[in-house]
């Protein structure tokens, strides 16, 4: 009984790590262009499983302090919205590459018309699937920066700022919808969310180890 108890504590530590590794991967993916093709899909595919494990150590964590329903649903939200992402993404690289098939393939002007109109129709799928995204995943951060900041594990300000980019993120994808906020000429919160949870994922892990 004992080993299966300190197995399941060790879901705190395991999720903190995998958060920061998940940030870590998310900004490779992205800014890093001299990686290869293949890495830049590994990373791209990977950073949503550990998101996945993330939130369930910060469930664990924050749980053992206090259980409220916010915890809860944002829990659920941050899951469910950490598996759209690996869909929307998995769809979005697997249009690329058979655009990009399409159009060496393509024999004449008009089917290379034909292949980019069609490409563009498919990527308004996982571009919508990108705000679904964005929707789960912000009422989860919302939810979770109100709980960080009442733990003395972490700081008050340190969660509301976390719930605010997240809020901020959620009203600007509704009020540019259907289009993403960077092409409707609003600003692009997520990277912002991005650097706020590396420097809360740091804190949690360094929370993680120390915790008695």
């Amino acid at each position: 009984m004992k080993l299966k108890k300190d197995s399941i504590k060790n879901l705190d530590k395991i999720g903190a790590i995998a958060g920061v590794l998940s940030i870590v991967l998310y900004i490779s993916a992205a800014t890093l262009s001299f990686l290869p093709d293949v890495v830049s899909r590994l990373f791209a595919f990977t950073f949503p499983l550990l998101w996945i494990l993330s939130f369930m150590g910060l469930y664990r964590f924050l749980k053992t302090e206090f259980h409220t329903s916010s915890i809860e649903i944002a829990y659920i939200f941050g899951l469910i919205g950490s598996s759209i992402a690996c869909a929307f993404l998995v769809v979005q690289q697997a249009n690329f590459l058979w655009h990009e098939e399409a159009m060496i393939s393509a024999g004449t002007a008009e089917i290379k018309a034909l292949s980019e109109a069609a490409y563009r129709g498919a990527n308004r799928v996982q571009m919508s699937l990108d705000i679904v995204f964005d929707i789960f995943i912000s009422i989860s951060w919302i939810l979770f920066g109100l709980n960080i900041a009442k733990s003395r594990y972490f700081n008050k300000i340190l969660g509301w700022i976390g719930s605010l980019i997240a809020l901020s993120l959620l009203l600007l994808n509704l009020y540019s919808f259907p289009n993403p906020p960077a092409e409707s000429g609003l600003f692009d919160i997520g990277p912002f969310l991005g650097l706020w949870s590396l420097i809360f994922y740091v804190w949690f892990t360094i929370s993680a180890f120390k915790k008695k």
